[in-house]
């Protein structure tokens, strides 16, 4: 089999949603540099860069919802492209006032609304995808947002010690970019009106979407272990560019822990198309508990580490747990959502992992009042051991006896 054969013939609507979110994730470039950012330019304190974190990802939850609730009501396509235009905004607003404390107020704003264009691009991509080319559609959209998230912090760390306002001027420009695309080529296959009236046969339209979600057992468990797991995964994102700025200076840690994303983006294109050969006929439940395993290695590692060649190992190791969780996530999602409900139930995932993410800041940050970054990782490695064994007993628990389907 060729090497990008899975990813072949999925039509041309999923390639251009592709495109817009690959964008996307590159206009998070900001995004990552957000711990230097309040720390370094603004003087924060750990716990007070990590109380603002939290907010941030606060209004990720507040945008997945109202993203994913717009999207399933109105035009998908009218939806992301009032989110694009938001985030461009905000981020122009954030180039003028990059240097005070009022930083603070556009770059919440604007990852907010970035955090609700994902489950509307999700739901874009069901409407579009052959049931039978799901978990190939949604894995092509993983793997292409992570080229944005390569791409997008490794320009960040380079832009952002000494072109710090460059930086999100180039993140209101990429924004704007997708807007263009979005007008010009995105299609909108989702009638709002016509999904309302139809018959539901589980009543899903007399239900709200957290009990619905509950009646789908293995599904509600997916989406709890979720939300501890980005807790885990956050750490990334706030521990690491502080940990390796204290090891090798302020420019170079900056720019090494935007590498650590290049690093990962790398491994996502190499290995993805391999691991949804390997994965996609298995069960979400074995894949999440073998790739918690690649988490507690790559992750433990930075307990002990000082080289930064070895940062960018384990970088490789951890991305490996990364591809298995995420290729199947929205393609299980979608297996099992009733029609009325495909942009919501995606919304519901994103919003667990956005809250994940609020709360782990304010935890890392005072963790580390008390404890040492390097002590900090092995705890978070033995807590992703506890809840690989937890999914192991859940696969054996829901899915063996259904012979491992998804649904």
């Amino acid at each position: 089999m060729h090497y990008l054969d899975n990813f072949a013939g999925l039509g041309r609507q999923v390639y251009i949603l592709c495109l817009v979110r690959v964008l996307g994730a590159f206009s998070f470039m900001a995004s990552f540099m957000t711990p230097l950012l309040f720390r370094e330019v603004l003087g924060m304190s750990h716990l007070e860069s990590g109380v603002w974190i939290s907010v941030s990802y606060g209004a990720g939850i507040l945008g997945t919802i109202i993203g994913g609730k717009a999207a399933d009501r109105m035009s998908r396509k009218k939806v992301a492209l009032a989110i694009l235009l938001i985030v461009g905004v905000t981020m122009l607003w954030a180039a003028l006032v990059c240097r005070s404390r009022t930083v603070v107020v556009p770059v919440v704003i604007g990852f907010g609304a970035g955090y609700g264009l994902f489950p509307v691009l999700s739901a874009m991509v069901a409407d579009v995808c052959k049931p039978e080319r799901s978990t190939e559609s949604f894995s092509l959209m993983y793997l292409v947002q992570n080229v944005g998230f390569a791409v997008g912090p490794a320009v960040g760390g380079l832009m952002f010690y000494n072109h710090l306002r460059g930086m999100f001027l180039l993140d209101a420009a990429i924004c704007f970019v997708s807007v263009a695309v979005t007008v010009l080529f995105a299609e909108d296959h989702y009638d709002p009106v016509k999904s309302a009236l139809a018959p539901s046969a589980d009543g899903a339209h007399a239900n709200s979407t957290l009990r619905l979600i509950y009646a789908r057992r293995p599904l509600f468990i997916f989406i709890c272990s979720m939300l501890i797991i980005s807790m885990c995964y956050q750490m990334l994102n706030f521990n690491l560019s502080l940990q390796m700025s204290e090891l090798f200076g302020l420019e170079a840690g900056s720019r090494n822990s935007g590498l650590i994303w290049t690093v990962n983006g790398i491994v996502v294109i190499v290995l993805t198309p391999l691991i949804v050969s390997l994965t996609k006929r298995r069960h979400q439940f074995a894949n999440m508990s073998a790739a918690l395993l690649f988490y507690a290695v790559g992750f433990g590692m930075y307990g002990f580490v000082k080289s930064v060649w070895l940062f960018f190992a384990a970088a490789a190791i951890w991305t490996v747990g990364e591809i298995v969780i995420n290729t199947g996530a929205a393609a299980f999602i979608a297996a099992n959502s009733p029609a009325t409900h495909v942009a919501r139930f995606q919304s519901a995932l994103e919003t667990c992992t956005a809250a994940g993410k609020t709360v782990s800041p304010i935890l890392y940050g005072a963790l580390l009042k008390v404890a040492s970054y390097e002590a900090s990782w092995l705890m978070n490695a033995c807590v992703c051991i506890v809840i690989s064994i937890f999914l192991g007993f859940m696969y054996r628990r829901y899915a063996v006896p259904q012979g491992g389907s998804h649904e």
